[in-house]
């Protein structure tokens, strides 16, 4: 795997940290099922413009590397809306880096999202269930470009999920 334009940012949701490492992207290139090369139906994991959530399109922002962060941080905003930590987990107290995989197609939709770790008791189902809820809103992406035309573009979205830590955990026995 290769961390192309890895931008890892914390923050705090439902006392739990999580933790958001977009565009991790894979170095195998892999296409779609076609028969012709040459063709815009290709999924690609990189691309000269890389797709970008909605909302900073609009701002007055001075390049496409400042829209792009602005979008990073805004699909961070998103997730964390959405996020809870699962009972299950919580209980057991399970926790790690659940890896989500889905493409933005070329129209900008949110689609084919898949579990690529999951580090059990409900973490990768609630990390998948944030795509699926993008899916659900239509929320529509900016499209990625390669060579001036629209791309579908395959993420793998990484999401780190930690308790917090239980004051009393630390001590050691005998304390009071």
């Amino acid at each position: 795997m290769t961390n192309i334009y890895a931008l890892l940012h914390g923050f705090q949701a439902v006392g739990l940290s999580l933790l958001l490492g977009f565009l991790s992207l894979s170095a195998c290139s892999q296409e779609a099922e076609s028969s012709s090369p040459d063709t815009t139906d290709e999924i690609v994991d990189q691309a000269e413009v890389m797709p970008r959530f909605p909302g900073c399109e609009q701002m007055d922002l001075p390049n496409d590397m400042t829209r792009y962060k602005c979008s990073v941080q805004l699909l961070m905003d998103y997730i964390s809306t959405g996020v809870s930590y699962p009972p299950e987990a919580k209980e057991k107290k399970t926790s790690g880096e659940a890896v989500v995989q889905f493409i933005v197609q070329k129209d900008g939709s949110v689609k084919f999202s898949q579990i690529l770790q999951d580090p059990g008791d409900g973490l990768g189902a609630m990390a998948e269930e944030q795509i699926h809820r993008m899916e659900r809103e239509g929320i529509k992406w900016r499209p990625g470009y390669k060579e001036g035309k629209p791309v579908s573009v395959r993420f793998n979205l990484p999401v780190l999920f930690t308790l917090p830590q239980d004051s009393g955990a630390s001590k050691t026995p005998g304390e009071n």
